[in-house]
């Protein structure tokens, strides 16, 4: 247990200080007044989140619409980088080819629409989400977008035990399911602050994010019963809820 500790606090510390080096000395993100390119950048994430959503639902009218002012709105992104480039966009390796092949597979993914091959629309837009997270850490850029994809990677380290189910009756398992449980916990509440300014308005960020605070709670009781099936279905179900959350405000 005690070794299971350690490593959560080292887990903890490490998370820390990777956030801290992207706040800047003015006393906030470095998204804050980052020009003309960041915030359309900011506004295609919330298109992309738009068009994704109504094509999984069998919404094709609203995903061909957003998605005709996604590609618009990349277009005028791409001017605004090439008027006016960020300084803090000039570290970041190719970035004016990233901006092309963007563009480039928004163009087919509407060709995709048009044609009504939905799978293949989702197919040239998923790697799009990946993709502009990493240009905006590269930029020192970090939000609401970049904390829940962070806390998507600390539940799939928890989600390995789905996987692999623990020996519930060894106490090493269970401090592992505890210590994984904590550190998804705490990369999701690191998230509430950012959600408290982007979306402080919007109940559906709660409406998602509070089950699975509630299920992680569940696991406590899984631990103290020695219940592996009762924690294998915690885990489908976290996994349900940040699926949600992450396709609703994650990028």
């Amino acid at each position: 247990m005690v070794r299971a500790v350690k490593a959560l606090c080292r887990i903890i510390f490490l998370i820390s200080v990777a956030a801290m080096a992207l706040w800047t000395p003015a006393g906030g993100l470095a998204r804050a007044g980052a020009g003309s390119f960041v915030a359309k950048l900011g506004e295609a994430q919330a298109l992309y989140r738009a068009t994704t959503a109504s094509l999984r639902a069998g919404q094709a009218d609203e995903a061909n619409a957003s998605l005709k002012r996604l590609i618009a709105l990349w277009a005028e992104a791409a001017e605004a980088y090439r008027n006016d480039p960020p300084a803090m966009f000039a570290r970041v390796n190719m970035f004016p080819e990233a901006l092309d092949g963007t563009g480039a597979r928004l163009k087919r993914a509407g060709e995709a629409l048009g044609d009504n091959r939905v799978e293949a629309a989702l197919d040239e837009l998923a790697p799009l989400r990946r993709e502009w997270i990493m240009l905006r850490k590269a930029a020192g850029l970090y939000g609401l977008v970049e904390c829940l994809d962070e806390a998507t990677d600390a539940l799939d380290a928890f989600m390995a035990l789905k996987r692999m189910p623990p020996d519930m009756t060894r106490g090493e398992a269970r401090s592992d399911v505890v210590a994984k449980a904590a550190v998804y916990r705490w990369a999701l509440k690191r998230c509430d602050a950012y959600a408290a300014t982007e979306v402080s308005t919007d109940a559906e960020y709660r409406r998602l994010a509070d089950p699975i605070v509630a299920g992680l709670d569940v696991v406590a009781t899984a631990v103290r019963l020695r219940d592996a099936a009762l924690l294998d279905r915690i885990l489908g179900d976290l996994k349900t809820f940040d699926t949600q959350l992450s396709q609703r405000f994650g990028g």
